[in-house]
């Protein structure tokens, strides 16, 4: 019988052999293991509610899927790391502890596979890959999900090593440092001020490094903009949608799915923008931000509305609905839009002429929100951070549409 040690030995032996054989024989290593963990042990075939063995089986077998993919060009060392760096699930704890081991695992399989692969060493450029997976590893441990964590830390792990791969962005360790240090601390207050829950706090904390990373700490202050004004909506008359049931658990205390629901659009453009220096990119940041708080402060306030109507019949519906417009929710959402641009204005990310567009074609997204709502949110083709993303997203067409 495979006690607990044997099992997590499973994960680490291919890791570590990696970068000294084969792929092939490598590969071969992953499938035998994927026979000998049944043959020895009780597998249940799940992602929900597995035990140890079912866990590093599902681990492994993510893996070697993922592995599959040297074969057509993928590094590596990304899905070995990220195969390594699910070792440390044993390890856990609390938030930066975590990020801490995390970031540890990542960094000393990155620079072991790259000193015996003879490759030249890029120690800035180990440390962005290694504190991105911490984070990341750290964010599906703050998730209280009956999901299988390990088996999702090795993709969620491996596609951000392999985002980062292709980026092949550089930046000096101090700079990142300065930036993630900056990212938590103002996360971790959102956190202590019940803005964000833990896996707020990493999600967040995640974006934010990157915003800052790419571009610099005007950025994230834009984003956290929406974050703050975000929470203060959601307070407003909270009693009186607590009791009408629409709102928000938690006392509006953001999640990792409301974070990256209303943060990846603008997180793209911001990275585009440090990347390509094109002007739509920097328009359409703050747009999407303009369009997350016009949002969350028209469903916030609409919410105490009287009068609320679909926005694609103009039906009277009950507050709280997806895609329900009202006259309190429209000044609301122009109201959002505004502070997100005037912020921007005011801290010299863009000038007016670049505001005015960013201010409506924010508000315009804010209405595409409403309308994924009121249709594919309803029938239940999309969650509401899926109608968020995709809402925000828009507002970067928007822009485009002016500019051209």
């Amino acid at each position: 019988m495979l006690n607990n040690r044997e099992l997590v030995l499973l994960l680490v032996i291919p890791s570590l052999l990696a970068p000294l054989i084969p792929e092939r024989i490598i590969f071969g290593i992953l499938l035998i293991s994927l026979i000998v963990i049944p043959a020895f042990r009780k597998v249940r075939l799940a992602i929900t509610d597995v035990d140890n063995t079912s866990s590093i089986f599902n681990s492994i077998l993510f893996a070697s899927v993922m592995y599959s993919t040297v074969f057509f060009g993928v590094s590596e060392s990304i899905v070995m790391a990220a195969l390594f760096i699910v070792t440390a699930h044993e390890l856990r704890g609390k938030t930066l502890p975590n990020i801490a081991i995390f970031t540890v695992f990542g960094f000393v399989y990155f620079f072991y596979y790259t000193y015996l692969t003879s490759a030249q060493v890029n120690f800035d450029n180990l440390f962005f890959l290694s504190l991105m997976g911490g984070i990341t590893a750290a964010l599906i441990e703050s998730i209280d999900v009956r999901s299988d964590k390990r088996a999702t830390m090795v993709l969620a792990v491996a596609t951000v090593y392999l985002i980062f791969d292709i980026y092949s962005f550089n930046a000096r360790s101090y700079d990142l440092a300065i930036a993630f240090a900056i990212a938590f601390g103002l996360s971790l207050a959102a956190m202590r001020s019940g803005i964000a829950d833990e896996s707020g706090l990493m999600s967040a904390t995640l974006v934010g490094t990157l915003v800052i990373v790419f571009n610099d700490i005007r950025f994230f202050l834009v984003l956290i903009t929406f974050y703050l004004a975000g929470s203060v909506s959601t307070r407003y008359r909270y009693s009186i949608k607590l009791e009408r049931g629409v709102a928000e658990p938690a006392g509006g205390a953001r999640g990792y799915s409301n974070v990256f629901g209303n943060s990846l659009a603008p997180l793209f453009f911001a990275m585009s923008y440090g990347v390509y220096n094109n002007d739509v990119f920097l328009i359409s940041f703050v747009a999407s931000v303009a369009a997350a708080l016009g949002d969350t402060m028209a469903s916030e306030i609409g919410k105490t509305s009287g009068n609320v109507y679909l926005i694609t019949s103009l039906s009277r519906v009950t507050p709280g609905i997806s895609g329900g417009i009202s006259v309190k929710g429209e000044v609301a959402a122009l109201a959002g839009a505004f502070i997100v641009v005037l912020i921007s204005f005011g801290l010299n990310v863009i000038d007016l002429n670049y505001g005015i567009i960013a201010l409506v074609s924010g508000f315009m997204a804010v209405h595409v929100d409403s309308i994924l709502g009121a249709t594919v949110e309803k029938k239940g083709y999309l969650t509401n951070s899926g109608v968020n993303f995709l809402g925000t997203l828009s507002s970067g067409l928007f822009c485009y549409l002016f500019l051209i």
